[in-house]
C-alpha cells in the first residue's frame, strides 16, 4: 500500500529499532539524519519531503528524559517536541503525504485515573505537574492528526506508548528513564564495591515496563492498519512497583549491598497501567516480552557494552535522532 515510509528519530533509541523492523519486513525505508531533515526547522522538513516523497511518515523523534529533565526542563521539552510536530504534519500536508503514525505517550494521560488508562480517559483530566511538558507535546501530536485530517485528509494512528527500556538505551543518569537509571547505578556501585544503594521516593509507584524491540514490532503493524484517530494503547498491560524493579536489576546485576530509598525525592504519578485491550483488538497476533525476560536481555548487553552506553550523551544538537 505504501511505498516509501518515512522514520522520524531513526537514528534514536526506539526509531533505530523501528527501522530495523521496517527493514526486515520488506519495507522501503527513508531514515534521515538532522542535516538532511532537521524537524526543528520547516522548510528543511519541506525540502526533504519534496524531494522524496514518502507515503507514510513515522513520528518516533523526541527530546525527552526521566523525572529529572522534567522537573528542570519542561519548557524545553515542549517547545522542541511541538515545534517537530507542527513542521512535520504542515509539511506532510503540502507534500501529499498518505498517512502518519504519532508515537504518543501514556505520559499524556490525566493523573486522576483509578485502575488502567483506558483510550477513553485521553482527555479526561489534567496530567501530572511532573511530565507537564513533555505530556502536553504528546497531546498537541493527537490534536495535530484529527486537524491535519479534517482540513487535508492525512490519516492516521496515534499510539500511546508504556515506559520502554532495551538495548542503546540513554543511561547517563539526567536524560535516562528509570529501568536504565538503574541499571547504570547498580553496576556503577557493584564496581565501587559500595555498601548501600539510595534510590528516588519510596519505591511505591506503579509503572508498565515494555521492551524497545517489542515497541517496534507493535508500532510496525500499524503500518496497514485502518485509519482511526482514537488513540491506541501499546504496552504490555502489566504493572511493576519501583521497588520490585529495583529489586530484579539488583538481582540481575549481581548487586550484593543493601537497597535504600529517599522519600524526600518525587515518585512521580502513584500508578501509570495501560489497558491494551484495543491494542489486542488492533494487533491480535502482538505478544510482548515479559519484564523479566526483557530486562535480563537488556543487562546482558548493557554488561558486554557498558563504556560505549555511558559515553552516550544527547542534546539538542541530535534532538532529531532521539528516542
Amino acid at each position: 500500500m505504501f511505498n516509501k515510509i518515512l522514520i522520524t528519530g531513526g537514528a534514536g533509541f526506539l526509531g533505530s529499532k523501528i527501522v530495523d523492523r521496517a527493514k526486515q519486513i520488506g519495507l522501503n525505508v527513508l531514515n534521515p539524519r538532522r542535516l538532511d531533515c532537521d524537524l526543528y526547522h520547516f522548510n528543511s522538513v519541506n525540502d526533504y519531503l519534496k524531494e522524496h516523497k514518502p507515503d507514510l511518515i513515522i513520528h518516533s523523534a523526541a527530546y525527552y528524559g526521566g523525572i529529572k529533565i522534567n522537573q528542570d526542563e519542561p519548557a524545553k521539552l515542549f517547545n522542541i517536541n511541538t515545534m517537530m510536530t507542527a513542521n512535520l504534519f504542515e509539511a506532510a500536508a503540502q507534500n501529499s503525504v498518505k498517512k502518519i503514525i504519532s508515537v504518543g505517550s501514556a505520559c499524556a494521560y490525566p493523573e486522576n485515573i483509578i485502575g488502567d488508562m483506558k483510550e477513553s480517559d485521553f482527555w479526561n483530566g489534567p496530567m501530572h505537574e511532573s511530565v507537564i511538558g513533555y505530556g502536553s507535546s504528546k497531546k498537541i501530536q493527537h490534536i495535530a492528526q484529527q486537524s491535519y485530517y479534517k482540513q487535508y485528509g492525512i490519516e492516521g494512528n496515534h499510539l500511546c506508548l508504556t515506559n520502554l527500556y532495551g538495548e542503546g538505551d540513554v543511561f547517563t543518569e539526567y536524560r535516562s528513564h528509570v529501568v536504565a537509571a538503574l541499571i547504570k547505578r547498580f553496576s556503577d556501585e557493584k564496581d565501587a564495591n559500595a555498601p548501600f544503594i539510595t534510590n528516588w521516593g519510596d519505591g511505591s509507584p506503579i509503572r508498565e515496563f515494555m521492551y524497545a524491540k517489542d515497541a517496534a514490532k507493535a508500532i510496525c503493524m500499524f503500518i496497514d492498519a485502518e485509519h482511526d484517530l482514537e488513540p491506541v494503547n501499546i504496552g504490555t498491560g502489566v504493572g511493576t512497583s519501583i521497588l520490585d524493579l529495583a529489586e530484579l536489576v539488583k538481582n540481575y546485576i549481581k548487586y550484593f549491598g543493601i537497597l535504600k530509598w529517599d522519600p524526600s525525592k518525587p515518585n512521580g504519578i502513584r500508578r501509570k497501567v495501560l489497558d491494551i485491550s484495543r491494542m489486542k483488538e488492533k494487533i491480535p497476533q502482538f505478544k510482548p516480552l515479559s519484564i523479566e525476560v526483557g530486562l535480563k536481555v537488556t543487562i546482558d548487553w548493557y554488561k558486554k557494552n557498558k563504556l560505549k552506553a555511558d559515553s552516550r550523551n544527547w542534546n539538542l544538537k541530535i534532538i532529531t535522532n532521539i528516542i
